[in-house]
């Protein structure tokens, strides 16, 4: 009888040198939870780094001012100077031929300054709304934003009795928020139903009893990186007074590269010491998805370090096992084995050791994975990046198996004697 695939060798190799084999089913096992949750994680950021802003950003242009304050005057005398020069500048914008409509805002996606979500919640424990909390990003806009940014609304529509778009005087608009149009994310969040949302009131640390007239469609106004990203409170009036002010411009079909340099020809009188940056709009140069791509390529760099340190552990282990039994393989071969029954044998252990190791890989990324939904609650699990992984793992390990694999059907049925 031909020694051919036994399952006794193996559970020998088992049996003696328990510790190697364990190595080699723990460089496996990290290997799979390690590069299937960078997988998982990579997926994500990638994701969150492009994902569309949920408006139309063709012919959009964003602006972005500087004001200094006004040398000579006190804290509330520089703002109120600071605010009416905001407003001047978007008189001289909306007065453009080719601009269709110009809103201002607080945030963009754009940005890549740090800023915190607020808690909101609905006021007064309305019967219609159970008690829940949600997080949102704000955002202070003006009754042109609809039009600016192309929001579509699924329940209710803009605030009524605002200020026109070219006046901007009310008075109400300066001291706090009087309305509020939010996403669908938030009003899922807050009222389960978009249109439960339309006539209930927002309350948080910084607003109170603001009305909900409407709900959108969900639109990105921070980083796609950010928690909620698409949970967005559009609030009319109370925007703090701030040195930098953005304008986002809808130009006419066709007509932004000309409004662009309209705009910057428009806002060049301005004083030395103001600041005017004028450029098209595009989510994918914004620090997001700068972020997401070096992530990805970092998370990508780590995988192959962790896959080749695996497979540097499985050839050492497989190597010392084919040093340690040289003489077994040699009488193997006496009694018959050829080459491709001694490959067929390490490479069949690697495969077990491989299986093994992959289950104990599998559920510990399962779990690993459920402690990172914790955290990062948009993060999904993809079986087809698993099995990515996990075929990458397999296909090393064959590989790194066969070297030692080869150099031990080499060895000569004569090496069964040396030792006799």
């Amino acid at each position: 009888m031909r020694p051919g695939l036994e399952i006794g060798p193996l559970m020998r190799t088992i049996w003696r040198r328990p510790g190697i084999w364990a190595l080699m089913v723990l460089e496996v096992a990290v290997g799979v939870t390690t590069i299937g949750s960078l997988l998982l994680s990579g997926a994500w950021y990638g994701e969150g780094g492009q994902q569309p802003v949920g408006f139309d950003e063709s012919n959009l242009v964003l602006v972005t001012t500087y004001t200094p304050s006004p040398a000579g005057l006190d804290g509330a005398a520089a703002g109120r100077a600071i605010r009416e020069r905001e407003r001047t500048d978007r008189r001289l914008v909306r007065a453009l031929p080719d601009v269709e409509a110009a809103a201002f805002v607080t945030s963009t996606i754009l940005e890549d300054r740090w800023t915190y979500p607020t808690l909101l919640s609905p006021a007064g424990g309305a019967a219609r709304a159970p008690a829940r909390e949600a997080i949102a990003w704000l955002t202070y806009t003006d009754r042109d934003v609809a039009r600016a940014l192309g929001l579509r609304f699924v329940a209710g529509a803009m605030p009524a009795g605002l200020a026109a778009p070219d006046t901007d005087d009310d008075p109400a608009l300066a001291e706090r928020p009087v309305a509020a149009v939010i996403t669908r994310c938030l009003a899922a969040r807050l009222f389960g139903d978009p249109r439960a949302a339309v006539g209930a009131q927002l309350t948080s640390s910084r607003i109170a009893g603001v009305p909900v007239t409407g709900v959108v469609e969900d639109v990105t106004m921070r980083m796609a990186l950010m928690p909620y990203a698409q949970c967005t409170a559009f609030l009319f009036g109370g925007a703090p007074i701030d040195h930098e002010a953005r304008m986002v411009v809808r130009a006419r079909p066709g007509r932004r590269a000309a409004l662009v340099g309209a705009v910057t020809a428009a806002l060049a009188g301005a004083p030395a010491d103001r600041l005017a940056d004028v450029r098209a709009f595009d989510s994918s140069t914004g620090a997001h998805h700068r972020i997401g791509l070096g992530l990805l390529r970092l998370l990508g760099f780590f995988g192959v370090m962790v896959a080749v340190i695996a497979l540097l552990g499985v050839l050492a282990a497989t190597s010392f096992l084919v040093a340690q039994r040289t003489r077994q393989i040699g009488i193997r071969r006496a009694l018959g084995a050829t080459r491709s029954d001694i490959v067929s044998h390490f490479l069949v252990e690697s495969a077990v050791a491989a299986a093994m190791g992959s289950v104990i890989g599998v559920a510990a990324t399962v779990a690993l994975f459920a402690v990172m939904r914790q955290v990062f609650h948009a993060i999904r699990f993809n079986l087809a990046l698993m099995l990515l992984a996990l075929g990458t793992l397999w296909i090393g390990t064959i590989v790194a198996t066969l070297i030692p694999a080869l150099r031990a059907a080499r060895v000569s049925p004569s090496v069964a004697g040396r030792s006799l």
